[in-house]
C-alpha cells in the first residue's frame, strides 16, 4: 500500500559541524515516502552549502534560505509553513540530533494503527541516558486529556511529551494554526502539545528512535 507522505523539517543556524550527520540519518530511513525541508536561518558558516549539496543528490530534499535572521521559534514556524499540503505527518529533527533508521517507520505505524493519535513519542538517547522512561509498557496510546494531566500533575521528570526530535505530529494539527509553536518560550513545543491533545490522543513507541548529541545541553534551541 502507498505510504502516507511525511514532511521532515530541520530548522538550522550555523550547523556545519553536525548537519551532515543529521541529514544522513534522514536519508537512511527505512521509510521512503517523505520530503525533507532544511530551513537555513542566515547561517554564517557552510550550513547552506552543505544543505544544497545534499539537495542535488536527492530530489526529496528542499532547501529554504531565510532572507533575514529570525528567532528560533519563528524559524521552526517557517519550517512548519513549508510542509506539503499532501503530508499526513510532520517530523522535526533538530540539526544537532539524528534519527535511528526505523524512526519514521515505527512512529507512522503506530499513528496509522490508531487514527485518534495526534502526537507520537518514543525513547530518546541523550549521551548515555535514555529519556522519557515514565511510560508503562505495553500501553501504547493514552487519551490526550489523561496525558496532559499526567504531565501537569504527575511530577515525574521521566515522563513527558519529549523533545521535537523525539516526536511525530499529525500534519493537520500543524496546519491548524498559522504558528504551530505559539510563543517565543523555549517550551513552545510543549504548549503546542497541550493544544493538540485537547482533540487527539498520544501514542508512544517503546524503542530508542532518536539521539541527542553530546553538546545539546549547551546548544539548546539555537536553530
Amino acid at each position: 500500500n502507498e505510504q502516507p507522505l511525511v514532511s521532515v523539517v530541520t530548522p538550522v543556524y550555523n550547523g556545519e559541524d553536525f548537519l551532515a550527520q543529521c541529514t544522513e540519518s534522514v536519508l537512511k530511513q527505512t521509510y521512503w515516502n517523505y520530503e525533507y525541508i532544511i530551513v537555513n536561518n542566515c547561517s554564517a558558516d557552510r550550513t547552506l552549502q552543505i544543505a544544497l549539496d545534499y539537495a542535488k543528490k536527492d530530489s526529496r530534499i528542499r532547501v529554504h534560505n531565510n532572507e533575514k535572521f529570525v528567532a528560533v521559534i519563528a524559524n521552526h514556524n517557517i519550517a512548519f509553513g513549508l510542509i506539503s499540503p499532501e503530508a499526513k505527518y510532520c517530523k522535526v529533527v533538530s540539526a544537532d540530533d539524528f534519527l535511528s533508521p526505523d524512526c519514521i517507520t515505527r512512529m507512522v505505524e503506530l499513528a496509522e494503527t490508531n487514527p485518534s493519535v495526534g502526537i507520537v513519542g518514543a525513547y530518546q538517547l541523550s549521551e548515555d541516558r535514555v529519556r522519557w522512561q515514565g511510560f508503562r509498557y505495553p500501553r501504547a496510546v493514552l487519551p490526550g486529556v489523561e496525558m496532559c494531566r499526567q504531565v501537569l500533575l504527575g511530577r515525574d521528570k521521566t515522563f513527558g511529551f519529549g523533545s521535537p526530535t523525539s516526536t511525530l505530529y499529525r500534519a493537520d494539527l500543524v496546519r491548524s494554526s498559522a504558528e504551530f509553536y505559539p510563543n517565543e518560550s523555549p517550551h513552545s513545543d510543549t504548549s503546542a502539545c497541550f493544544k493538540c491533545l485537547r482533540e487527539s490522543d498520544y501514542g508512544f513507541v517503546y524503542e530508542v528512535l532518536s539521539y541527542e548529541t553530546t553538546h545539546k545541553e549547551t546548544q539548546s534551541w539555537k536553530s
